[in-house]
């Protein structure tokens, strides 16, 4: 429509614009035009307009199709606000449901069935029945929609009414394109009613597949959601259907791929190893999917996150090249954080270098938070692939040269999830990492530094700097933060009782005394508390024996295996491909409510499923193809981790006695009297 009718009206002049337009001898073209300007205000939302019933109806009886058609559009639309002159417009229907014209009388069976009123759906089941068998197929297929309209308004009244058995009828018309549309209304119907379901039989199934060649595109896609409820019941089956399908993965529409890979991953539930059957299927179907990389960004997010679908469940069927997944340019941001994911899933032993080459490219984009992104998926690279993480290290302090802050924190953050994973392997080079101490802005970042300080203080320089830095400021930290230091203090004091001594006061002082917040108050008196205990003031070896046994004894390691999809949520997934249910990689039912669960259907052909694994010519060893990264990606260091083994900087018992004995006295002292005012006893 031209934008020119895009302008605000008023009821009052476009009825009398009407009026005048009637007046003409030849009115049409000029109530063409009126009659755009009303639907164009539709959107616009213009519910005064609803008062031009009654004369949108009397041009209903002017023979020209296309103001039929836009008076229908507008009734469709405004009924609701005009019920009573609405129903005007029904005996008009009913004798459009009769003309010679198939054009009126699919308008008509349409029109009805789509206003929600009672009077309409009446006339609806009194007109849609004979159309059902009309000799045009395009009033069969207009009908066979308004049954679907007509059944989600009343149940009960449609089936009685004996429109669903018409519909069953039409699954066998000479017409191609009636049967799609007989499909696409009785999958409606299905999605909307547990007591429904299609069944298709073999003689029906290759009825079916013969006519996807000879249909348009939008059909070829019903009728291939159609073919997912025909059950195998052999390999033969399901390897026939599967060759039959295979073509539709060259065609242009991308609805008729993503449907036709689909059904050949549903299909792949009957086949024992269906790339063993059909040479070359997982490049034939990673050709696919990839062909669809050149579509509007909002069709290439549904086809990669369906992707990082069939790479979790499937990953034997594709077969893509990493490569064709780096960024370009042009991407919007959404898209670049899909695709990472996917290339953290491709990655293996056998092309992490030319990851790791591209991921640091993207590490210094401009756009600052998906070069943190890119530095965060070194850390899910280097905890996926053991090979990958001295290279992950080496990259991140090579980038840390550069000076700058965003890189600083998220590599920080980065380096304590390898810590984690490798926990002993990395310790010599910490200091390029926590120099930096002073530039960490964000939460994330500053209890990554206070978890690295805590755990590893005797294996940087300048720890006890670092820790007064962060306690000058503690007061006015986020209450997250604030624990974390806390815990990294306490660390410090039992590796280092002399020079952490004025640190930990400090921050129990302000924790149990001067905070308001419950959490922080309630771990400051339970530090303390332990630090005074009379069990930890033994001198010598056993000085703070239990303290060190809470605060360090537990290390959390993360491993790849930490996030993974349920089967069932898989299975239920990969019947939905192509859907926008597909993208959230959850159950249908957590996103959509009141949509119908999926699952396979029983068959003596149903094979046990597969292990997703990575092709073996790509690596030699089998690599995990879970989809952790968008969980690693909010990963928070513990508060307790367990004790490193110090074969190089182990400190005697009799040393550790003569340099902490008098400090952990005097400390014990002002620790006890200070708990015992604030309880009101003696602390024991």
């Amino acid at each position: 429509m031209d934008a020119n009718y895009f302008g605000k009206c008023k009821a009052s002049e476009l009825r009398a614009e009407i009026g005048q337009a009637r007046k003409k001898g030849k009115p049409n073209a000029r109530v063409k035009v009126v009659l755009k300007k009303i639907i164009s205000n539709i959107i616009l939302n213009k519910v005064e307009l609803a008062s031009l019933m009654n004369e949108v109806v009397y041009l209903l009886t002017l023979d020209d199709y296309e103001i039929s058609r836009l008076c229908s559009h507008y009734i469709v639309h405004y009924a609701a606000y005009n019920p009573e002159d609405a129903l005007n417009a029904l005996e008009i229907y009913h004798r459009f449901a009769q003309d010679k014209d198939p054009l009126l009388r699919a308008l008509s069976v349409k029109t009805v069935s789509s206003v929600r009123q009672k009077d309409f759906f009446r006339q609806g089941l009194i007109i849609t029945r004979p159309l059902l068998d009309d000799n045009n197929p395009h009033v069969r297929t207009a009908a066979a929609f308004a049954v679907a309209r007509l059944f989600h308004e009343n149940q009960v009244k449609v089936v009685d009414s004996g429109l669903i058995e018409g519909l069953n009828d039409l699954l066998y018309d000479e017409n191609k394109n009636v049967v799609a549309s007989a499909l696409a209304a009785l999958d409606s119907i299905i999605q909307s009613s547990p007591s429904h379901s299609l069944n298709v039989n073999k003689e029906h199934l290759l009825s079916l597949i013969a006519g996807i060649g000879t249909t348009s595109e939008w059909k070829q896609v019903s009728l291939l959601d159609a073919l997912m409820s025909y059950v195998p019941q052999s390999s033969d089956d399901a390897l026939e259907m599967m060759d039959a399908v295979l073509p539709c993965f060259l065609h242009e529409n991308t609805a008729v791929v993503l449907n036709s890979v689909k059904l050949v991953v549903y299909l792949s539930n009957f086949i024992a190893s269906p790339e063993s059957n059909f040479s070359g299927l997982d490049k034939r179907l990673g050709s696919a999917l990839v062909s669809m990389l050149s579509k509007p960004p909002e069709i290439q997010f549904l086809v990669l996150r369906n992707v990082i679908l069939i790479l979790l469940g499937r990953r034997y069927l594709v077969d893509v090249d990493v490569e064709l997944f780096f960024w370009n340019l042009d991407d919007p941001m959404y898209i670049k954080d899909t695709k990472l994911e996917i290339i953290y899933l491709l990655a293996d032993e056998g092309n992490y270098e030319i990851v790791f080459r591209e991921l640091e490219e993207y590490a210094t984009d401009v756009d600052v938070k998906m070069a943190r992104k890119a530095i965060r998926a070194f850390g899910n690279l280097s905890i996926k692939l053991e090979a990958a993480a001295d290279r992950c290290v080496a990259l991140l302090i090579d980038l840390l040269a550069g000076e700058s802050p965003r890189i600083a924190q998220e590599a920080m953050i980065v380096m304590t999830n390898i810590l984690r994973k490798y926990q002993n392997t990395y310790d010599d080079t910490l200091d390029h990492f926590v120099i930096h101490y002073k530039t960490m802005e964000d939460d994330d970042a500053k209890i990554a530094l206070s978890w690295i300080l805590g755990n590893y203080s005797e294996s940087i320089t300048f720890t006890s700097e670092a820790l007064k830095y962060l306690c000058d400021t503690y007061e006015k930290e986020s209450v997250p933060v604030q624990l974390a230091i806390m815990t990294a203090v306490v660390k410090y004091y039992v590796a280092n009782p002399l020079d952490a001594e004025s640190l930990v006061l400090q921050v129990l002082k302000y924790a149990t005394e001067e905070s308001g917040n419950p959490d922080l108050r309630e771990r400051g008196l339970f530090y303390w508390r332990m630090i005074t205990h009379e069990y930890n003031a033994e001198p010598g070896p056993n000085l703070q024996k239990y303290t060190k046994h809470v605060v360090m004894e537990r290390r959390c390691q993360i491993t790849p295996d930490a996030e993974n999809i349920d089967p069932a949520n898989l299975e239920e997934l990969e019947l939905n491909i192509g859907t926008l249910a597909s993208i959230y990689l959850k159950s249908v039912r957590v996103v959509f409510r009141f949509a119908k669960q999926k699952s396979l259907p029983k068959s003596p052909a149903l094979q046990e499923r597969r292990k997703s694994m990575s092709s073996p010519k790509k690596s030699s060893k089998e690599t995990n193809r879970k989809h952790e990264l968008m969980r690693l990606d909010n990963v928070r260091p513990p508060l307790y981790s367990a004790p490193r083994s110090r074969s190089t900087a182990s400190i005697t018992a009799d040393s550790l006695a003569d340099s902490v004995e008098r400090p952990s006295e005097s400390l014990k002292n002002k620790f006890v009297r200070r708990a015992s005012s604030m309880m009101g006893k003696k602390h024991t």
